[in-house]
């Protein structure tokens, strides 16, 4: 009703104001028509249209009309004879009728400039009505918040606005009594001083200050605030300083009442946190995990991310034990399926939990069609049985390696064994080790050439002095070291033998001997047993068994897929780095590099042509990096990704190098073929290869994800 009321006032007001328009048109025409009447202007059109023009532009259509109805009506009186208003000579007729058209064409020209103008200014009157009520809405929409709200000019510190909860807070009645004064003006010395250093700091930080503070209310109460200030810059340049505060002294009094159960649930918070990075930690490693519910056979399959080896949820399901069978006979190895398919059985399962938990189970998975050893750990929850948890670890690189190492033991035992049959003495001497007589206990045939009487005394003069005829004469002054009697028996009584190798010269050839001495008790007393054994195809056979390690342990280094070293061959050698840059403290570090290549769209490849051509494009890729880091040692360390370890030349080059790789994939995105997306990072005074590591994968990230982006091009 009181809006309905506006209206009819404002309709009413808008009739009185367009009454008196009228009214004063019809004056001012009235008046021009008396002026050119009494002065008998012979052409009295000329004035009164101008009168006319002005009634227009002033008052609008209500004006012009009268005006116009007042100038028309002369204009009979004027060119009727007469008077008569209706009697007209010819050619006055035409000038009645000129003078028509031209009231009528100015009045609707003059008048239609003026409605525009008119519209004009009540759009800006509605504009203008609009930002008052938006204002006003502003206005009321801070004051009704329940923070205290302020700008100000961050050169003079006034006040430019304010809300009303700042101005009662300030002891003011309204925000208007705030605007134009500064702290000091507002508060007591000590708070305007407070305000002002806070100010300061806001205006020296890029980001928003935000503290809390304890400050006194007009009545003199103390208020805790939690204040956020910031600077801003105004279209015209000037720099400002906006503040909102919100009072927390009830939340501060209600934080103190329970800080107890605060307590509590911080340290409930921090366990869980705990638990949540234990579980996090202990899913590393695991390829895939499963939380299944024994009761309705739904479970949920997570994997574990290979950047940051965080777990993801990648499904849920049902009829987890049903499905387990579907997939036996596509993911699991044939020797392997029937023990599989009886252990994922929900009844069978259930068993072995309770003969044995956890159940750990190593099978083979089918991968690209070559088996793929994984370790199976099932769990039961100690707290709900109705849970199962089970985590697939891919294991393959180990037990790959462990049956090699296995391998290896083997054929040293074995041919220890053999070397122990095959022993071949030289001569056998027992010595009294109080008087050092002796007797040879063996000599074949053949060993006539060494010289030393069968029986004596002074044992080791003897030794040492025949030694000089048949001994190499780089394992003479050694041997001459080593081989004295408090030397032979220091050692035996420290290790329990004394073990002392070098070369004899029999019969012209060298020969690898082997001289051993060992304290035995008889009858006589204590003797020492001094035997030299001919090793030499003992140390042939080491030399092939160590040739032979050596290959193994190469190939247990190498990938099979590609010939290029493998993942753990890479490992071995960033470990030997890191100890050579501990070791070095950072000084004189070696010049090397790290180049990390990651093969693109080989799922892509897979998935429409099978994995032995996802295997080809492997090998083709590895073959392209090679090409390219002709100098560089180069690591298979993932399924598409390769390392280069970069030195000497190719350190020199690194940067052509890359090029080289950008040019081949540049050709690669426009005539078809291999894209390797390629990073790399130099050592420079990082304490190990991993910081090295972390800037070349970030790189190559990078230029993967420009690669991507071209393709799409």
């Amino acid at each position: 009703m009181a809006e309905d009321h506006h209206k009819s006032s404002t309709l009413l007001q808008l009739e009185i104001a367009l009454s008196k328009r009228i009214a004063i048109a019809i004056a001012v025409m009235a008046a021009l028509i008396f002026l050119v009447w009494f002065f008998r202007i012979p052409n009295p059109n000329m004035i009164l249209i101008s009168g006319l023009v002005m009634c227009s532009a002033l008052f609008g259509f209500g004006g012009g009309i009268a005006a116009a109805v007042i100038m028309f009506g002369y204009t009979l009186f004027f060119f009727s004879a007469d008077h008569s208003f209706i009697r007209f000579s010819p050619e006055n007729l035409m000038k009645v009728w000129a003078s028509l058209f031209g009231i009528a064409a100015d009045m609707l020209f003059v008048c239609f400039l003026k409605a525009a103008e008119m519209r004009a200014f009540r759009e800006i009157s509605r504009l203008t009505e609009q930002l008052r009520q938006q204002k006003e809405s502003v206005s009321t929409l801070l004051n009704h918040m329940p923070v205290i709200t302020f700008s100000k000019d961050a050169e003079t510190g006034v006040y430019l606005a304010c809300n009303q909860a700042f101005a009662d807070y300030a002891g003011k009645n309204s925000p208007e009594g705030v605007t134009g004064l500064s702290d000091g003006e507002i508060f007591d010395g000590k708070t305007a001083e407070h305000f002002a250093t806070d100010d300061r700091t806001a205006l020296i930080m890029e980001k928003p200050y935000e503290f809390f503070e304890e400050v006194p209310d007009a009545a003199g109460n103390r208020r805790q605030l939690q204040t956020t200030k910031l600077k801003f810059r105004e279209p015209s340049g000037r720099q400002c300083l906006l503040g909102m505060s919100l009072d927390v002294t009830e939340l501060a009094r209600i934080r103190l009442e329970n800080a107890a159960a605060r307590e509590a649930y911080e340290k409930a918070r921090s366990s869980g946190i705990m638990f949540t990075h234990i579980a996090q930690t202990l899913a590393q490693g695991y390829t895939e995990l499963f939380y299944v519910n024994l009761e309705t056979q739904e479970f949920r399959e997570y994997h574990t991310d290979e950047k940051d080896s965080g777990l993801a949820e990648v499904r849920q399901g049902q009829q987890f034990f049903a499905e387990c069978q579907r997939n036996i006979g596509e993911q699991i190895y044939p020797d392997d399926r029937e023990s599989i398919a009886g252990l994922m059985n929900r009844d069978t399962l259930l068993a072995s939990l309770k003969k044995t938990a956890p159940l750990i189970v190593t099978y083979r998975l089918l991968r690209n069609g070559a088996p793929c050893y994984v370790s199976m750990k099932i769990s039961r929850m100690k707290d709900d049985e109705r849970f199962i948890v089970i985590g697939v670890t891919n294991i393959d690189e180990q037990i790959r390696h462990q049956k090699a190492m296995e391998q290896i033991r083997e054929d040293h035992v074995a041919y220890t064994r053999l070397s122990a049959l095959a022993g071949d003495f030289i001569c056998v001497y027992v010595v009294n080790p109080a008087t050092e007589a002796y007797r040879e206990y063996n000599s074949p045939a053949g060993y006539e050439s060494l010289r030393l009487p069968r029986e004596g005394r002074e044992f080791f003069a003897h030794a040492r002095q025949r030694i000089r005829d048949c001994i190499l004469p780089g394992d003479l002054e050694r041997f001459l070291a080593l081989f004295t009697r408090e030397g032979v028996m220091a050692e035996i009584s420290r290790s329990g033998v004394f073990v002392l190798r070098y070369q004899l010269v029999i019969n012209d050839s060298p020969v690898h001997a082997l001289l051993k001495a060992v304290l035995v008790e008889e009858n006589e007393g204590p003797r020492l047993i001094v035997g030299v054994i001919n090793v030499q195809t003992q140390v042939r056979q080491e030399e092939e068994y160590r040739m032979s390690l050596a290959r193994a342990q190469e190939e247990a280094r190498i990938d099979p897929l590609t010939g290029v070293k493998n993942r753990h061959a890479y490992l071995e050698e960033e470990t030997l780095i890191d100890r050579q840059l501990a070791e070095s403290a950072g000084e004189n570090a070696p010049e090397l590099a790290l180049a990390i290549m990651d093969v693109n769209d080989l799922k892509e490849v897979n998935d429409r042509k099978g994995h032995q051509a996802g295997d080809q494009y492997i090998r083709e890729a590895a073959g392209i990096i090679a090409g390219i880091f002709r100098q560089s040692q180069l690591f298979r360390i993932g399924g598409d990704e390769f390392l280069a370890l970069v030195r000497g030349s190719d350190y020199a080059r690194l940067e052509d190098l890359l090029q080289e790789m950008r040019d081949h994939n540049d050709r690669a995105l426009r005539e078809g073929g291999i894209v390797i997306a390629a990073g790399a990072a130099r050592l420079e005074g990082d304490p190990s290869l991993a910081p090295v590591f972390q800037r070349a994968d970030k790189i190559m990230y990078a230029d993967k994800k420009r690669l991507k982006a071209a393709r799409s091009i």
